[in-house]
């Protein structure tokens, strides 16, 4: 990647992503909309961590929050339970515990408090993958922070709406939780990257109250769209990568990958062409190099301490 590219994912940008691509059975042809062209110039890198001014009702009409902590988050989550009025533990998400569920995009926040950002694009796929995997292994109204701590809307939204869905009808998916051994990094702009994996099992049987399978299929291609994203929770400098959109493709196996990252390649290119500013990378980072060989600089996560 250029370094000029390098140096301005520091700055702040001003972006707007829009409504998630589809997916499904039928190939992916639809692209994630790109963020527009900085307009307010090089303005150096900010960081500013406030309370959300929306004023929303709760989402579960039963609601009934004690805090201001259990307000917020009442007005994404959609199960409640008393638990959320309290900060949750380490232990029930079993991973980056210091990200605050609840966050939404912050382009102008910025990308160094991360670290290596490469990394920690990487590791916010494969968490993703792992938290909503384990989510919907082992359904739970605490799970709900552990799908909020990988995202944010609008996919936050439709994961925690198919989570309460499995809470509803007492379902849960049979394999266990799950991430891609290895990521591409497709292409960066100042305030988001796009990325793909290769997930295995891509679905996993959804199994009933009564013990019945109810689906199943292969491998899935995903495509995601990571925004760079700040905690609401508290006044703490939380910055990050959260999978904000995605792009799937059933697959028989992973042999698929490298084509399916070309084409992704492909459409940020035409991103390029079209003055947006988006630079194309490449980079391949796996689970089993950011656990042996962590980048000095942070951030330090091994995906294989986390939970099966």
């Amino acid at each position: 990647m250029p370094a000029a590219v390098r140096l301005g994912l520091a700055v702040a940008l001003v972006t707007t992503l829009a409504a998630a691509c589809g997916g499904g059975a039928e190939p992916a042809t639809a692209t994630f909309p790109p963020p527009a062209p900085s307009a307010g110039g090089d303005t150096g890198p900010v960081v500013e961590v406030v309370p959300t001014t929306a004023v929303l009702p709760p989402l579960d009409p039963n609601a009934d929050p004690r805090t201001p902590l259990g307000e917020l988050r009442a007005r994404y989550l959609p199960v409640w339970t008393s638990d959320f009025d309290w900060a949750f533990p380490p232990e029930v998400c079993a991973s980056a515990w210091e990200l605050d569920a609840i966050a939404e995009p912050a382009p102008g926040a910025d990308v160094r408090a991360m670290g290596d950002f490469a990394t920690a694009a990487a590791l916010a796929v494969m968490r993703y993958e792992h938290q909503f995997s384990r989510a919907l292994a082992a359904p739970t109204p605490l799970a709900q922070l552990c799908v909020a701590v990988a995202s944010v809307d609008p996919l936050r939204s439709e994961n925690l709406d198919l989570l309460a869905s499995y809470l509803e009808a007492g379902a849960r998916r049979s394999q266990p939780a799950t991430y891609p051994a290895e990521v591409v990094l497709v292409g960066v702009s100042e305030a988001a990257v796009v990325a793909v994996a290769c997930v295995v099992p891509g679905y996993s049987d959804v199994v009933g109250v009564d013990g019945a399978a109810l689906a199943s299929a292969p491998a899935r291609l995903q495509a995601y769209l990571l925004s760079l994203s700040r905690g609401l929770e508290d006044r703490v400098a939380d910055t990050s990568y959260r999978v904000s959109q995605g792009s799937d493709r059933p697959a028989e196996d992973c042999s698929g990958l490298d084509a399916w990252a070309a084409e992704w390649d492909g459409h940020v290119q035409s991103w390029i062409d079209e003055g947006r500013i988006w630079a194309t990378d490449g980079r391949v980072l796996t689970a089993d190099g950011i656990c042996d060989s962590p980048p000095p600089e942070g951030p330090r996560e091994c995906p294989r301490d986390w939970p099966s």
